[in-house]
């Protein structure tokens, strides 16, 4: 049975050679797990508190993949495509944050969190939502 870590000239001396330091080609684990935590952070944007830690994981993991496919570990395109995804995740997180802060400063939002101060039952807080709801449609 062949090793596939021991040269020819070691196997027939019988001394054991050291793995060299480069994973074998396709063996990127990192590639892998960006692409995972890329793909989930899309996912779950709508939950920000797990979708946007994610995207940074993804960024994270992806530079680091594309640096050790650099070296020879192969799955460049995992690698890429899990680094796009976070950003992706990134900019569709800040745009939303956006578009919420303005509604929430807009006139109809001052007047939402003015009625759900007052309001004092969970009826009265359900009317002001349906105004706002209303207001936000025309």
């Amino acid at each position: 049975m062949s090793d596939p870590y021991r040269s020819q000239q070691a196997a027939e001396s019988g001394a054991h050679s050291a793995p060299t330091s480069t994973p074998a080609p396709g063996h990127n684990g990192l590639a892998v797990a960006a692409l995972v935590t890329g793909i989930a952070s899309l996912l779950l944007l709508w939950l920000w508190f797990v979708g946007i830690p994610l995207a940074l994981v993804a960024i994270g993991l992806g530079v680091a993949a594309l640096r050790r496919a650099r070296n020879g570990a192969g799955r460049r395109g995992m690698a890429i495509t899990g680094l796009v995804l976070g950003a992706v995740t990134v900019v569709l997180a800040g745009i939303l944050i956006a578009v919420g802060v303005s509604v929430l400063n807009s006139d109809e939002g001052k007047d939402l969190r003015s009625c759900l101060n007052n309001a004092q039952t969970q009826q009265e807080r359900q009317n002001c939502s349906n105004r706002f709801n209303e207001s936000v449609d025309n």
